[in-house]
């Protein structure tokens, strides 16, 4: 069940154009180097500092897609 915020979903409304969509926050996180697998775990980069903007959007993935985050 969707749990994200109104103030997540107002950012991925600002990042990408749609609060509720999972293709913007995907293909921006996979473009700076995460790996997102087939089971919706989402992997960090290795030794790389996570940005305000990338932390949005895993949080969001999330919270309102249940996907699984392995920094």
């Amino acid at each position: 069940m969707p749990q994200a915020s109104d103030e997540l979903r107002s950012k991925m409304q600002t990042y990408f154009g749609d609060e509720i969509d999972d293709g913007g926050p995907m293909r921006f996180l996979e473009e700076h180097g995460y790996v997102i697998q087939r089971t919706g775990v989402i992997s960090c980069p290795v030794g790389r500092e996570i940005t305000d903007k990338e932390w949005d959007c895993i949080c969001f993935l999330c919270d309102e897609w249940d996907y699984g985050y392995n920094g």
